[in-house]
């Protein structure tokens, strides 16, 4: 059975004509890598591990504590520039933590299949943090640990969160403005509405770390004020998602990061915040 499609999508009236090229995952095999989430927390890295091994990435695992880690995928590109795209693997014991963020970690692995079917200029990483739930601490390990000649090298931190409650959004106060409009651009190019929702006083997300090292930064969520109370609640499972938005936001991502891939560098990289 054909577990991919190939999409092509043509961006007209920006800086030059560009054609972006993506091998899109069937919805039905997002679903499959969603409600493979149904695990305990401790299950749940070596179900993102084994995901990334059955889509031909070897994961590398950076140790958190003597029981979890981060799970760490990478595309190599043609540059050492690099695009980092993380999710968090942790949820509350209440529900499945299918939305809050098995939804975001899940993608990751159909994102690196959209993107290794064309030869990329960026380097891309894909990461499952571990233990964003109790303060960020995967995330704050992660960019710890990057060494201080590679830290300039990160172009773009793009971190999904809490997806498929309803079509796209974007924490505009966490996000770098010239990633935002890069955004809106695939959006409007593939007819994907996305909307400007802040979460500034519901909590925080793994874009902080990077964020706090001058990394640009862009946080994509689902939720809204009637949604909210899903989250940490036994509301969060498989019911909660809405498939068509979830492959809505699915599609714009893995645009979304070919994009990025084209026009980094040629517009340098962007500021984090006016």
């Amino acid at each position: 059975m054909r577990r991919l499609g190939v999409a092509a999508v043509w961006l007209l009236g920006v800086a030059d004509a560009q054609e972006l090229k993506i091998a899109l995952a069937k919805p039905a095999v997002l679903m499959e890598r969603l409600q493979a989430g149904e695990v305990s927390n401790k299950q749940r890295q070596a179900t993102i591990a084994g995901f990334f091994k059955q889509v031909g990435c070897d994961p590398a695992m950076q140790p958190v504590d003597r029981w979890s880690a981060n799970v760490i995928c990478e595309l190599p590109g043609e540059t050492r520039a690099t695009i980092i795209v993380g999710g968090h693997i942790d949820f509350i014991d209440r529900g499945q933590g299918i939305v809050d963020d098995w939804s975001g970690t899940s993608m990751l692995v159909s994102l690196y299949q959209a993107l290794k079917s064309e030869p990329r200029s960026h380097t891309f990483r894909f990461v499952g943090f571990t233990q964003e739930e109790r303060g960020l601490i995967g995330s704050s390990l992660f960019v710890k640990k990057l060494a201080s000649d590679r830290l300039p090298e990160i172009r773009a931190f793009v971190n999904l969160e809490c997806l498929g409650l309803s079509g796209p959004k974007i924490w505009i106060h966490r996000s770098t403005p010239a990633l935002i409009e890069n955004l809106m651009r695939i959006a409007n190019a593939i007819h994907v509405p996305v909307e400007g929702v802040n979460v500034d006083r519901v909590g925080d997300d793994d874009t902080h770390p990077f964020f706090n090292r001058k990394v640009p930064v862009i946080s994509i969520h689902s939720v809204t004020q009637a949604t909210l109370p899903i989250l940490h609640s036994y509301r969060d499972n498989m019911r909660a998602i809405h498939p068509d938005a979830y492959y809505d936001a699915y599609r714009l991502v893995a645009f979304y990061l070919a994009y990025l891939d084209v026009r980094l560098d040629r517009e340098g990289q962007p500021e984090t915040h006016p």
